[in-house]
């Protein structure tokens, strides 16, 4: 089977990745058949980011070259026009500041409350609070045993029922 998948070059902590077609038994890094385009994750601009030559691999795809994930998903951000693009990266962008400011307003609060609290306090609060789950988990059991207890005597009155209604249909 044949791949559209990335070969790894560059130095390490600085990757730079070749988009290209290979059979799927060689190696990551090994023989290929074409250069599809290169990806640099590490470029600032999109134009230097992502350079992909989309007749070619419109062209393998057609022939029935499978792309892998990651191959899929820079083909998808190559078809996409610059506007789109920036809209998606503001996207990601805001997103990722949203969650740096939620671990931050977490933080603080954790440490806030250990700090309004004596030692002796919080040590009387764990025990309590472990206690409560396992009385809720006992008085649950019960209720569970007895369910199927009741449910029992039910089935055996109604296939009681059975059995009379077929002795007396063979009277």
């Amino acid at each position: 089977m044949i791949k559209i998948r990335l070969q790894r070059h560059g130095a390490r902590h600085a990757p730079f990745y070749r988009v290209v077609v290979a059979p799927s038994t060689v190696r990551r890094d090994g023989r290929f058949i074409e250069v599809l385009g290169t990806y640099n994750p590490q470029a600032h601009t999109r134009s230097e980011e992502l350079k992909l030559k989309m007749d070619r691999i419109d062209h393998w795809l057609g022939v029935g070259a499978q792309p892998t994930d990651t191959a899929k998903s820079l083909i998808r951000q190559g078809r996409l026009s610059p506007e789109e693009w920036m809209e998606r990266a503001e996207k990601k962008t805001a997103a990722k500041l949203a969650r740096a400011k939620n671990k931050k307003s977490e933080a603080p609060v954790m440490e806030e409350t250990a700090e309004e609290a004596p030692p002796e306090e919080a040590k009387s609060e764990e025990p309590a609070a472990e206690e409560a789950p396992a009385e809720e988990a006992k008085s649950e059991e019960p209720a569970a045993e007895e369910a199927p207890a009741e449910e029992e005597p039910a089935e055996e009155e109604a296939s009681d029922e059975e059995g009379e209604k077929k002795e007396d249909e063979s009277k």
